[in-house]
C-alpha cells in the first residue's frame, strides 16, 4: 500500500503565512469601522477610545473565531473517524475477515 505524501513544509508554512494575513486583514478592517464609528460619534476623543475597543476586540475575538472555524473543519472528520472506529471495534478489520 501507498501512503500519500505528507505536506511539505514549505507548504504548511505558505498556508499558515496566508492564515495570518487573513486575520491582519480582519483586525485592521475591524479597526477601522471602530474608529471610523468612533470618530463620527464622539470625535476624536471618541476615536481614540474605539479605537482601543476595536485592538482589544481584534486581539480577544479573532483567536476565538479561529478556534471556532477549526471545531467546524474538523468536527466532520472526528466523526467520520470514530464511527470507522467504532464499527472496526464491532465487525473487525476488515482484512481479518474471511471470505
Amino acid at each position: 500500500m501507498q501512503e500519500k505524501p505528507s505536506a511539505s513544509p514549505e507548504s504548511k508554512m505558505r498556508n499558515y503565512l496566508k492564515m495570518l494575513k487573513v486575520y491582519g486583514f480582519v483586525a485592521l478592517g475591524i479597526i477601522v469601522l471602530f474608529t471610523g464609528f468612533g470618530f463620527v460619534t464622539g470625535g476624536v476623543p471618541g476615536l481614540l477610545n474605539w479605537l482601543n475597543l476595536g485592538l482589544i476586540v481584534s486581539a480577544v475575538g479573532l483567536p476565538f473565531l479561529g478556534i471556532v472555524v477549526s471545531i467546524t473543519y474538523w468536527s466532520g472528520f472526528v466523526g467520520r473517524w470514530g464511527e470507522a472506529k467504532y464499527k472496526e471495534q464491532l465487525e473487525g478489520k476488515p482484512e481479518d475477515k474471511k471470505n
